[in-house]
């Protein structure tokens, strides 16, 4: 999908973030505060524009930290880039309940096809690193569709971060 001329400006700006769909429920209180941490750091730094990607686990972490962060700056903005329309039709009705929650939180929404294919979800990953300087990830397993994202953003040059490290993000806080 072909950049317009204001996405294009907004990459020095843009973050995505990008993870696994399973946390771990005893690491989650300490990934909250190392992710608040570096969106805070990541602010300083001159980002305002976050991209996520609305999947259960890590994008809907991170979208919800966005929206923590934006109480305390109003010119940060949440962008979701889905994959689907259909992309929570089979969850269960409570994560179903805070994604909704978080949709209507976000200053954008693009809903990149109306319904699944297989390939989707790899076509939203490529939409955010493309619009985007900077990838968090929160990356624990060499396969998956995290693992190719990270390769992605690697390939196309964006500056990482992999959030699940905590000696990287306390480095990068510094």
């Amino acid at each position: 999908m072909p950049l317009t001329p204001q996405e294009e400006r907004h990459i020095p700006h843009t973050v995505c973030f990008t993870g696994h769909r399973q946390l771990d429920e005893n690491e989650l209180p300490a990934l909250v505060l190392r992710l608040d941490r570096v969106l805070e750091k990541l602010y300083q730094q001159g980002y305002r524009r976050f991209l996520c990607g609305g999947a259960m686990g890590f994008d809907m972490l991170a979208a919800e930290r966005v929206i923590a962060l934006k109480q305390q700056h109003d010119d940060v903005s949440l962008i979701m880039a889905l994959p689907c329309a259909t992309q929570s039709n089979a969850w269960p009705v409570e994560i179903g309940q805070r994604y909704e929650r978080i949709l209507y939180a976000a200053d954008e929404t693009h809903v990149l096809s109306p319904a699944y294919y297989k390939g989707c979800m790899m076509v939203r990953n490529r939409f955010m690193v493309d619009r985007s300087a900077c990838v968090i990830c929160y990356l624990t397993n060499i396969k998956g569709g995290t693992a190719s994202t990270v390769a992605y953003a690697s390939k196309q040059e964006r500056t990482l971060l992999n959030i699940a490290m905590e000696d990287a993000c306390t480095a990068f806080c510094e």
